[in-house]
């Protein structure tokens, strides 16, 4: 894994005809892993020579991961691989709770339905992945759990959204990982979030949704800060207040 913020990836040559899908894949792959790091610059021609594509092509893929918000342009400098503020993060984290409270809700309320049979499926494969210490596997799955919360929580809105914050969702994934690298966290995280909504108490949903996010916003104390500033007390789980999700 590279530390450096100029340090150039190692990256397999592509060989498929679609080439500019699978060269934002490789990049994006490396951005889970952080083989590919927060302020790192991307330079189109040594892209271009590792993944055996055209400078074009590499431009077209970094174009369209500059618009999702994985890259960023810098006038006169070139691009680098985007860096969020404390504020950044807190402000994903802020949307993150809202829309990740309505997601377990909605698939509390049948906690034996296909949706939360998905969501365990979707942990099951990302615990497995974590005990094979592959970072770049268990970025893609620990994404892909969160993208499966959102997807299977029968609101199309939601499924919708999804492909606007994947970007930022995934930068402050990769952020917090290379922050702890701690597998043993991440899976006891996850577990407790997926029994907490199988549990189906709307009290205790809403406040382990707000802990989680606020716990995977932490890869430093000023984050941290500025993510429960932002996000507000995390309330507890009063029993007085336990009802099934609605």
């Amino acid at each position: 894994m590279s530390t450096q913020p100029d340090a150039t990836p190692v990256l397999s040559p592509l060989v498929s005809s679609t080439r500019r899908e699978i060269a934002v894949a490789s990049i994006r792959s490396a951005l889970l892993s952080g083989e590919l790091v927060p302020g790192q610059r991307i330079k189109e021609t040594a892209m271009a020579a590792l993944l055996g594509i055209s400078r074009p092509t590499v431009r077209e893929a970094m174009n369209q991961l500059i618009s999702e918000g994985s890259l960023v342009q810098e006038p006169y400098k070139g691009v680098r691989v985007a860096h969020p503020s404390a504020q950044d993060l807190a402000d994903v984290a802020e949307v993150r709770v809202s829309l990740e409270t309505l997601a377990a809700l909605r698939i509390a309320r049948d906690p034996h339905g296909p949706a939360m049979s998905a969501l365990r499926t979707a942990l099951a494969r990302h615990l497995d992945t974590l005990r094979t210490d592959n970072d770049t596997a268990a970025g893609r799955t620990h994404l892909d759990l969160h993208r499966t919360l959102w997807e299977v929580s029968g609101n199309l809105m939601l499924a919708k959204f999804w492909p606007l914050v994947e970007a930022q969702i995934s930068i402050a994934m990769t952020i917090d990982r290379a922050a702890r690298d701690a597998p043993g966290r991440d899976a006891g995280l996850h577990q407790r979030l997926v029994d907490v909504i199988a549990a189906g108490e709307e009290a205790a949903i809403t406040a382990e949704v707000r802990r989680h996010i606020a716990a995977s916003t932490r890869p430093t104390t000023v984050v941290g800060a500025a993510a429960e500033e932002k996000m507000g007390p995390t309330p507890a789980a009063s029993p007085a207040h336990h009802r099934k999700a609605p």
